[in-house]
Parts: structure tokens; C-alpha cells; sequence
């Protein structure tokens, strides 16, 4: 045996020798290396000098190991450490708690991770030492503690996930998340390595709300839906099938899906399906069969297919899908439509249909020649823009609550037509409601009324003017002075009347004749509407007796401006042809106080007018609410004064 196996041998014996046995060792041999180093014999105190060189130096031996064992304890702590650290998983390590007589209080956080410090929201140093149930509170947690408990006592690893929503986070706009716990018993208590696998929760809950969604679709829509599969492992099956398609062919959903077509429908019916899907296949495009002919519980109806091919993930056709929509109802409706397009076409009046929004859909012949505006010009646009009026009760008197309540409204409006000219009519305006109520369509009928409203106006015109002078009369008067008190009334603007009265103009109808008169009682009105301003208002009441208007008056100089320009305008000679003559007038001012009446407004003026006369003719005087206040004469009557 050569030394080098024998110092192997050696070397395995004394790694063999429990640790234990290693401190009595080294005392027998220190004992024994003292006897043989007192023996007298050279061999033997030779002897005993090694023995006690290896018994001491055995000591150092071992510390030198232990030294080195702890290094790579050491190392391999680190190394340990900055995986766990690097982990994306939260990894704590929680042993048993007790108190002094062992009776156990929990369980408490022995290391952690850098990771499991960040999710858990505490320091490196307040988690450790923290009672696990801090972190997951009973009993919301009591199902997560009992898997702990459980792999603690039976030493096997166990699976746990729940959602965390921890009270010690309470406040913090943290979201729970779901956790997903690894509990692995190790020596020293339980490996917790919890994942957040919130992201898969929700992903599978957006599957499944997708999958419900969709589904949900497809049973709602309200056409019917069916796929049937063309994949060898369930061909011909039929996989899908709405409501509707059941409310269709009366055929309830759970007595379809997975059958057959010939097993559910009649072979009639089954027999087209099928040569319909032959072609589907033949040419995977969408297909479309119009107006097919199928017998139901409602009796013989008119039905518009769509077929289309869905591929599978491989670019192999999975299903064929097949939408039917029962056309019966369109059909009838498309006749009827045509119909009333024809009626629309050969009436005299004119029809205006627009949408919910008022933009125009459809109008008829009538219109285009009422307006000079062809279909595509009008098609499309708001009715407002090209001239009709809107369906508002600002512009229309009580149109919002007729069309409301589901009635009619009828009254008079205005179109303007394409050459500028405005239009006269009589429209009638209804409604097209859905289902639910609500107006879909509005419907204007309209008859042009242009030459009996022309008439009506000028009638209108004639009973409030003057045949002589062509001012407004004294119905004309009273309507536009309660006009005027009105706005008055609102803005705060000032407002004026006077009363005119021509002096000596009855000895000029009594000296020349009453057609001189008439000429002089239009030469008067003339220069009075010459010296007034575009706002103001002359009117002629009866005979020599005429009233101004003037709204917006301003300060008084300016009332009196006027009054005065009236005087010196009627004081100059008239020509009446073969004679010229001179007058006078008295001229009668009421400004108008807050919360006075047009009738109230009239006597005072009247009565300042009359005053006028009294104090000599040929000049103006101003009233106040208690009577006269100051009588102004022109520089005229100054003068002669």
C-alpha cells in the first residue's frame, strides 16, 4: 500500500469519527503523549512528543476547517440572499411564535425579501419580527392560515391564492390584488413565496366577460343568428343558435345545439340549408339569398340569408354562419312606401319629410315647384336653411305641445322661396314615431296662401290708414302707442306723444272748398313726416287733428327740437293751387312716467294741446301727470308777443 493511500484511508477514518467523539479523543491523546514523553526510553518519549504535537494540533486543524466551512456558509448566504432579493416573488420565511410556556401565539416574519418589503408596504426592519396575522387579518384570511397550518404539521408544500386587500393598507389607493402563495415547511418554520398573479385574474375575467358579452350579442340581437360547424369531429352540427332564431322557427335553443339540421328542421328546409352551405364552401365568400320562402307558427314569410365562412386559426373553415332576418313586414312596408311616394308625386300641395333632427329627407314635385329648389338641393340640409320655418314654439305658437302629444298642428308660415320671393302658406305639420315614441320623421304639408294673405294684408293695410293722407288711422295709432309703452316699459327708453291740431283750418275749408282742404291736410302730413325722424310715428286721427309718436325721444331739448320745427314747418303758407294760404297749430306734448297707460298718455296730451290753444295758438305745450306744467311758444310767438 503506497503512503498516499493510506493517507487517504487515514484522512476517510477521521472524517468517519463523529464529532461528538473528538474532545475525549484529544484528552486520551494528550494523556497518553504525557505518560510516554515521562518514560525514559528514547523511542517512547519520542513517541510522546508526537502524539501530543498531533493532539495539539488537531485544535487548530478543526478552527482552520470551521473557518473555511463559514466562509462558504457565508458566501452561499449571499449568494442565496441576492436571488431572493432579485426574485420577482415576495419570499418571507415564518416560524412559530410561543410564549414562556410554549403555548403557541401565531406566527411571526423570520427574513424577507426585497420584494416582499415593497409589497406588504413596511421596512425591512418592521417586518421582521411581525405577526403574519397583521398582514393577512382573521378571519378574512382563516382559509390561508389553515393551509399553513396544515403544511407545517404534515411537512408537504401547499398551494394557496385568494385576493388581498390588507387593513394596514386601508386608505393608501392601493388596489387589492390576487396572491398566490407557494407554503413550502422548511427547517427552520415555512418558506412563504407569494405572486401576484392579478394580471391572470383579469385577463381570465376579461375572457369570460368577453365570452358573456358576446354571447349575450348574439342572443339579444334581433335577427336570427346560427353557426354550424364543418370540422370532421362534429360535422353538420349546429353550435350556435340565438333567440331569435328560436322565436323563428319555434325551435328552442337546448333542443338544436349539437344537432343536426336535418334532426331539428324539416327536410325541406334542411335539404336548401345545406345546398346553401355546399356553396358557402365551394366559394368561401359571403353569400346572400333574398326574399327565401320558409313556412313558421306565423305562417308563409319572406326571409333575406346570410351566409359567411369563418376560418379556423389554421385557414381552415371552421363554421358557416348564417344570419336570417324575416323581410315580410319590409316588404309590405316597401309597398305601402311606394304607394304613398305615389301620392306624394301626384298631390298639389307641398310635402316636406325631415328626420328627428329636422333635416330633410324626401320632398314632392309640389315643393320643388312652390320653392324652385330641386330635390338634390334641398336633400340632406336643415329645413331651417333653405327657408322653412323651424318646428320651434319661438316661431311656431304652441307646435311643441301639439307635436308632444301626438297631435296635429296647423297654422300659417313663411317659405322663401329661390327667386328671394317670401311665401304665404298654410302648413299642417305631423309626426312618425318608433316604437319607443320618439319622433323619427316630421311630415310638412303645405298650400301656398300667398294671394288671399296679399288681399287679407291689404284689407288689413286699408282699415288702418288714412284713404286721404295715407297716415296711419286712429285704430293704427292706438295699437302701435300700446306697442311702444310696451317697450317702453321693458328698456326704460323714453317715449313722447303730441296732439296737433291745425288752427283756422276750417275757415280754409269753408272759404276754398273741401278740396282745398283736402290738399292742405295732405300737404301737412307731409311736412310733418318731412321734419320727424324715421322712429317716430305720424298719424291722423280725424279731420284737422293729427298725433306724432316718438319713441326713443331722448333729453327734452331734443322733444322740443322737434315740437318746435312742427310749428315753424305748419305756420308757412300752403299752396293751394289758385290760393295760398297760412295757418297755425297748437301742438300738445306728454312724456310718458313709469307705469302709465296709453289711454292716460293720450289725455294729457290732449289736454296740453288744448292749452296750447288757449294761450294764443302757434306753439306747443307740455303736460305733466297733474295737468299743464309750462306752456313754450315758437320764436315767433315771441316776437309778436
Amino acid at each position: 500500500m503506497s503512503s498516499a493511500e493510506l493517507f487517504k484511508r487515514v484522512r476517510t477514518l477521521i472524517r468517519r469519527v463523529p464529532m461528538a467523539a473528538w474532545p475525549p479523543l484529544l484528552a486520551a491523546g494528550m494523556v497518553a503523549g504525557l505518560v510516554l514523553t515521562s518514560s525514559s526510553q528514547g523511542a517512547l518519549h519520542w513517541l510522546g512528543l508526537s502524539v501530543l504535537a498531533v493532539t495539539s494540533g488537531t485544535p487548530l486543524w478543526f478552527m482552520n476547517r470551521w473557518r473555511r466551512h463559514v466562509r462558504v456558509a457565508q458566501s452561499a448566504q449571499s449568494t442565496w440572499q441576492a436571488l431572493l432579493d432579485g426574485s420577482q416573488d415576495a419570499v418571507m420565511v415564518v416560524r412559530v411564535r410561543r410564549d414562556d410556556t410554549g403555548k403557541r401565539l401565531g406566527y411571526e416574519v423570520s427574513r424577507a425579501n426585497q420584494q416582499a418589503v415593497q409589497w406588504f408596504g413596511q421596512t425591512q426592519s418592521d417586518l421582521i419580527g411581525m405577526d403574519l396575522a397583521e398582514l393577512f387579518p382573521q378571519p378574512q384570511y382563516s382559509l390561508f392560515f389553515q393551509r399553513l397550518n396544515r403544511a407545517r404539521k404534515t411537512r408537504t408544500a401547499v398551494a394557496e391564492e385568494h385576493l388581498y386587500a390588507p387593513l394596514h393598507l386601508a386608505g393608501s389607493g392601493r388596489a387589492p390584488t390576487w396572491l398566490h402563495h407557494q407554503i413550502i415547511p422548511i427547517p427552520e418554520g415555512v418558506a412563504l413565496v407569494s405572486r401576484d398573479t392579478t394580471a391572470s385574474h383579469e385577463a381570465l375575467q376579461a375572457i369570460k366577460q368577453q365570452e358573456l358579452f358576446y354571447r349575450t350579442l348574439v342572443d339579444t340581437l334581433p335577427i336570427a343568428v346560427s353557426a354550424k360547424s364543418v370540422r370532421p369531429e362534429n360535422r353538420d352540427r349546429i353550435l350556435v343558435w340565438n333567440q331569435a332564431a328560436s322565436d323563428t322557427l319555434q325551435l328552442p335553443t337546448e333542443d338544436v345545439v349539437g344537432k343536426t339540421t336535418h334532426e331539428v328542421m324539416p327536410d325541406e328546409l334542411a335539404t336548401r340549408n345545406e345546398q346553401q352551405d355546399a356553396l358557402v364552401q365551394q366559394n368561401p365568400t359571403l353569400h346572400h339569398f333574398q326574399s327565401v320562402p320558409m313556412r313558421t307558427a306565423k305562417g308563409d314569410r319572406l326571409f333575406d340569408v346570410i351566409k359567411s365562412p369563418v376560418w379556423g386559426a389554421d385557414g381552415q373553415i371552421d363554421h358557416i354562419l348564417t344570419i336570417t332576418r324575416d323581410m315580410t313586414e319590409h316588404r309590405l312596408a316597401a309597398d305601402k312606401w311606394r304607394l304613398a311616394s305615389r301620392v306624394m308625386e301626384e298631390t298639389g300641395d307641398a310635402v316636406v319629410i325631415s328626420d328627428a333632427l329636422d333635416r330633410i329627407l324626401m320632398v314632392n314635385p309640389a315643393f320643388c315647384r312652390l320653392s324652385g329648389m330641386s330635390p338634390s338641393e334641398v336633400t340632406g340640409r336643415n329645413a331651417e336653411l333653405i327657408g322653412l320655418m323651424p318646428l320651434r314654439e319661438s316661431h311656431l305658437q304652441g307646435i311643441d305641445a301639439a307635436l308632444k302629444g301626438n297631435q296635429r298642428w296647423a297654422g300659417e308660415t313663411q317659405q322663401i322661396a329661390q327667386n328671394g320671393e317670401t311665401l304665404d302658406l298654410l302648413m299642417r305639420v305631423s309626426t312618425l314615431r318608433n316604437e319607443a315614441g320618439r319622433i323619427v320623421q316630421h311630415i310638412r304639408v303645405m298650400q301656398d296662401i300667398s294671394v288671399s294673405k296679399a288681399r287679407e294684408r291689404e284689407h288689413h293695410e286699408q282699415t288702418r290708414h288714412d284713404a286721404l293722407t295715407g297716415l296711419p288711422n286712429a285704430r293704427a295709432f292706438e295699437e302701435r302707442l300700446d306697442h311702444a309703452v310696451e317697450r317702453a316699459r321693458r328698456s326704460k327708453q323714453t317715449l313722447a306723444v303730441l296732439y296737433v291740431d291745425l288752427d283756422g283750418f276750417a275757415g280754409v275749408n269753408n272759404q276754398h272748398g273741401r278740396e282745398a282742404g283736402d290738399r292742405l291736410l295732405v300737404e301737412a302730413a307731409n311736412r310733418m313726416r318731412a321734419f320727424t325722424r324715421i322712429t317716430d310715428t305720424v298719424c291722423r286721427l280725424a279731420g284737422d287733428e293729427f298725433t306724432l309718436i316718438l319713441e326713443e325721444a331722448g333729453q327734452l331739448d331734443e322733444v322740443e327740437r322737434i315740437c318746435g320745427r312742427i310749428v315753424d314747418a305748419l305756420s308757412l303758407p300752403f299752396d293751394l293751387g289758385d290760393n295760398a294760404v297760412v295757418i297755425s297749430a297748437s301742438v300738445g306734448v306728454a312724456l310718458w312716467e313709469a307705469k302709465e297707460t296709453a289711454a292716460s298718455l293720450c289725455v294729457r296730451a290732449d289736454k296740453a294741446m288744448h292749452s296750447a290753444k288757449r294761450a294764443g295758438k302757434d306753439r306747443y305745450a307740455f303736460a305733466t301727470q297733474g295737468g299743464t306744467l309750462d306752456l313754450l311758444m315758437t320764436p315767433k310767438a315771441l316776437d309778436a308777443a
